[in-house]
Order: structure tokens, then C-alpha cells, then sequence
């Protein structure tokens, strides 16, 4: 894989990551004001959350394996 194809892949990769990250910290933000949050579902969203940060944390344009799998349009992350 050509080099700027690397930083692509590496770049769609961490972009989705994040937005994942994001979506899960609206959902627990949800589910915290709701009447009556319902604890093992914000402790499974973080916890999906925390798998995701450490997962981008580790995200390396050298890892091409990793960073073509999230960079795929068949990703969809942990969430399915």
C-alpha cells in the first residue's frame, strides 16, 4: 500500500472511531437524564466506549490490517 493511501485509510479510520465515540457518549448522556437510567446500559455504553478510545488511542497508520478493516464501508463498529 502506497504511502498516502496508508494515511487515508489511517485518517477514515480514526475519523470513524471518533464519531463512534461520540454517538456512544450521546447515548449514555440519554440515557443519564432519563426519569429512571438504568445503570447496566450506561455501564455496557461506557464500557463499548472505553473499548473504542483505547482502540483509537492504539490506531496506528502502520497497523494496514486494522486501519482498511475500519476503513471499509462494511465497518460498523462494535455496535451491531
Amino acid at each position: 500500500m502506497t504511502s498516502p493511501s496508508k494515511w487515508v485509510h489511517y485518517d477514515v479510520a480514526r475519523n470513524r472511531l471518533l464519531v463512534q465515540i461520540g454517538e456512544l457518549d450521546h447515548l449514555i448522556d440519554q440515557e443519564q437524564s432519563t426519569t429512571a437510567p438504568d445503570a447496566a446500559k450506561i455501564e455496557a455504553l461506557e464500557n463499548e466506549q472505553s473499548a473504542l478510545i483505547e482502540q483509537s488511542d492504539m490506531l496506528s497508520a502502520d497497523d494496514l490490517d486494522l486501519t482498511s478493516k475500519i476503513a471499509s464501508p462494511d465497518w460498523t463498529g462494535q455496535r451491531q
